[in-house]
């Protein structure tokens, strides 16, 4: 497996996919490996502070709620309480029964990427097994890590990003296919959340990634690697394909629905797309490598982790300007909004810590390891790939 930043003529984007989608060998590699990725890193943004400095999680604190973290290097997620950013426990995920034992022993051998939350309810998309595991997060027990009642869910090859529907009826899988050169592989399972069961199954001829809906469900929005993919979700048909958008990654609508935002990785750019011409409208320079995006509830604002920067780009969607870059050494890749939307919430893919900001003022308000106990270099090797935030507290907070 190649490092990011290594020599390998592959490009960088692949490199990253790759670090993510082989996760559960990283973490057999045990901590050595995570250290030589996070040595090999080099953010170019000039105002990254240490990694160091922002162990300390005393002053980490927000509104009552829970925060759920995907943690493919460890197959695992923390469920930590955003109230004070403590870690209440970090559970096992999509872990399947040793076959033909006789006894109850567990295979732990997943590696979920994305995280998707409705209600009460958690999805993880195993990558590694194949699987979506999907869990009450109502039921979790803090005194037993490898006990949350769970569901898993056969899909298809390699299961990137997962979203739920705007009704909460279905939940979109993004089955990247296996890297093998056959994009035959590669399409969307649908599975319904009343029954917890496939009910449906897109082919496409290339790469799905990642998955956001219009506000009202109508049209779903597929990041691939031959552009943006606009599908009725009614008909399940694909209307439109947008392309030259450099690879792009992860995708957000706004709340009127009139206009989507794209991290285009190749460019370093935000495309701007119109919904009512899928044509892109503008372009919005950030730093390099962008990767995940969320935006506010009203709009307005939209943030975009830009890894290969040590950053975060704050952007003003009327004007279509970066107003703030938000330092944030460790490779930031994963991004979560509060329900109240007063605090971005960050995941370092190399750093394994998630940092705290109030959006009010981009101030830094704390962050904390990821890993048992929080301590120096528990998150080692343990990759925030997704983060999801509800105002319910996890049990135990």
């Amino acid at each position: 497996m190649a490092p990011r930043e290594s020599s390998s003529s592959r490009p960088a984007w692949a490199s990253r996919r790759v670090i993510i989608a082989a996760a559960a060998a990283i973490a057999l590699a045990a901590a050595g490996t995570a250290t030589a990725l996070a040595a090999q890193h080099s953010g170019t943004h000039s105002h990254a502070g240490s990694v160091k400095a922002r162990l300390a999680a005393s002053s980490c604190g927000g509104p009552a709620g829970a925060a759920y973290v995907a943690l493919p290097g460890y197959q695992a997620f923390d469920a930590v309480d955003t109230s004070n950013c403590k870690l209440i426990q970090q559970y096992n995920v999509g872990d399947r029964p040793v076959p033909n034992t006789g006894t109850s022993d567990i295979s732990y051998d997943s590696s979920e990427q994305g995280v998707a939350i409705s209600g009460d309810t958690l999805y993880f998309a195993d990558t590694g097994n194949d699987t979506v595991a999907v869990i009450n997060a109502a039921t979790l027990n803090p005194d037993n890590y490898a006990n949350p009642a769970e569901t898993l869910i056969h899909v298809g090859f390699n299961p990137q990003g997962l979203a739920v529907t705007p009704n909460g009826s279905q939940v979109w899988v993004a089955d990247t296919g296996p890297q093998t050169g056959q994009p035959s592989l590669s399409g969307i399972s649908v599975i319904s959340t009343a029954t917890n069961k496939v009910t449906s199954t897109l082919r496409l001829p290339t790469d799905p990634r990642e998955i956001a809906f219009s506000p009202s469900g109508a049209t779903a929005y597929v990041t691939t690697g031959a552009g943006l993919l606009v599908i009725s979700t009614s008909s399940h048909r694909v209307v439109a394909v947008i392309p030259g958008l450099g690879n792009p990654e992860d995708a957000a609508v706004s709340p009127d629905g009139k206009t989507v935002y794209v991290t285009n990785t190749a460019q370093g750019v935000v495309d701007v797309i119109s919904a009512a011409t899928n044509r892109v409208t503008g372009a919005i320079k950030v730093g390099q490598m962008p990767w995940q995006l969320v935006l506010s509830s009203d709009g307005s604002t939209l943030y975009v982790a830009d890894g290969d920067s040590n950053a975060i780009s704050v952007i003003s969607t009327k004007s279509r300007r970066v107003t703030d870059t938000l330092s944030d050494a460790g490779d930031p890749v994963s991004l979560a909004l509060t329900p109240d939307g007063s605090q971005l919430w960050v995941g370092g893919l190399t750093s394994g810590i998630v940092t705290v900001f109030a959006t009010a003022n981009d101030s830094l308000v704390g962050s904390f390891n990821v890993g048992y106990g929080g301590e120096a270099n528990a998150g080692d090797g343990e990759l925030p790939t997704g983060i999801v935030l509800t105002s319910t507290p996890t049990p135990g907070s």
